[in-house]
């Protein structure tokens, strides 16, 4: 279909109604520009009816005028010329096929409104726009400027937050101001199937949270993320992503909750389907020992040096990892996570183990260094794994021994003597004391 502009009037004997919308099918003669506001008479110049003048061919030579129009054209033998075209039908976003295809593209992408817009959520949030997802921000602090460059609209206001019915809220607050800032948002102002996910570092907590203070209508799912904006700063392909559907409906918002969960499945993250509890249980022996160990290290204060092993540099970033970290999330770790004590406490005995076999092995040095290989052998315990010994000061196995001079054994010996009573107790005995 050719829509053409204003060039004249037609000079041939009929009545012709010219408009800029008007269609012609292709014939010999054809119409460059019309533009007619009413009827005009047409005089006969070639003989043929002005229904007959359609098409996209030009007379050459010839300029046929009248009552302000014209119309040039010229004769061709039945071979289509390029047609000074104004504009061309094509297809347009209101067809069908285009309508689908849009709609399509819209039912795949979601809107996610992020709470606790800190370090973490624009990590998150980063990750969440590149896939073509809106997201949109809530904070106590004001972060707008870092949400414009991640191309994520910030609210300040938490009921204009929630008035932009976000179809996923993302809880990224930590975990011991989570019951605050969940109080905190009017969720009246949500819409009924809105899905609510935490994305903590326990999950029995935020589970039973969402499920007593959230309607039931909405939709809960516990995620973690096990990386962070440091160990997830590139690629996030084979870290592991822990989930539990805890209470999702069917239908529309089971496949809102299943499009959340390819956000991370998309990125090549490995998808663990894993019950709140045994994540915690699992956690306590592995996230918390690990960021107790590194505590611990780091209240030593190691530092570099030049002869650093291979061990030693591995226990330098452990140290560097857990100390970047705030103390309230390790604190939250423990509060929140009800095997985190069971962790603690067998960490505690495990340490204290450790010292009795070195202590007790020192003993045994010493008591054959001043009252000889045979007085010592019949002191030791039967269950001493013990077997060294040691003759004027060097061990068998060629190890350096501990001088047999009183002057330097006995003060040493006093030490660990008077240390006795606590190296011939329990493990139990140990850890009470240690409590107390």
């Amino acid at each position: 279909m050719v829509a053409v502009g204003v060039m004249g009037a037609l000079p041939l004997t009929s009545i012709a109604h010219c408009a800029t919308t008007s269609s012609y099918q292709q014939t010999r003669y054809g119409v460059v520009g019309c533009k007619v506001p009413a009827l005009v008479q047409i005089d006969s110049v070639f003989g043929f009816a002005a229904s007959e003048l359609q098409g996209d061919f030009r007379k050459p030579s010839q300029l046929f005028l009248g009552n302000g129009f014209r119309v040039s054209g010229r004769q061709s033998q039945w071979q289509r010329s390029a047609l000074d075209i104004r504009a061309v039908d094509a297809a347009q976003p209101f067809d069908y096929e285009s309508r689908k295809l849009q709609e399509l593209e819209k039912s795949s992408k979601l809107k996610v409104g992020i709470v606790g817009f800190g370090n973490y959520g624009q990590f998150l949030a980063a990750r969440i726009t590149s896939q073509g997802h809106r997201v949109l921000a809530h904070s106590r602090t004001d972060y707008s400027e870092k949400a414009q460059e991640l191309g994520v609209t910030y609210f300040r206001n938490a009921d204009d937050f929630c008035e932009e019915h976000p179809e996923v809220v993302l809880l990224c607050t930590s975990i011991l101001s989570t019951v605050a800032v969940l109080q905190s948002l009017p969720l009246q102002r949500l819409r009924r199937n809105t899905l609510f996910v935490d994305v903590l570092s326990v999950k029995e907590f935020p589970k039973n949270l969402f499920l007593q203070a959230l309607p039931a209508e909405f939709d809960v799912l516990c995620t973690h993320p096990m990386f962070g904006p440091e160990s997830g700063k590139g690629s996030w392909a084979g870290l592991p992503f822990v989930y539990d559907k805890v209470r999702i409906s069917n239908g529309r918002r089971s496949r809102i909750a299943d499009r959340f969960l390819d956000i991370f499945a998309s990125e090549g993250c490995r998808m663990v389907k894993m019950t709140c509890a045994e994540h915690d249980r699992y956690a306590a022996g592995s996230q918390f020992i690990t960021h107790t160990v590194g505590r611990v290290l780091g209240k030593l204060g190691l530092e570099s040096t030049p002869i650093n092993t291979k061990g030693y540099e591995t226990l330098l970033r452990l140290v560097e990892n857990t100390e970047g970290d705030s103390f309230d999330l390790y604190y939250g770790l423990f509060m929140y996570n009800p095997n985190a004590t069971e962790e603690l406490e067998r960490l505690e005995i495990a340490f204290d183990s450790i010292k009795r076999q070195l202590f007790g092995q020192l003993h045994d040095v010493l008591r054959k260094q001043l009252f000889g290989a045979n007085v010592a052998d019949k002191a030791r315990l039967p269950h001493d794994p013990s077997n060294s010994s040691s003759t004027n000061g060097i061990s068998k196995n060629g190890g350096s021994g501990i001088a047999s001079n009183s002057n330097t054994a006995l003060p040493i010996l006093e030490s660990v003597l008077g240390n006795s009573n606590e190296l011939d107790k329990d493990s139990d005995s140990i850890s009470k004391s240690s409590k107390q």
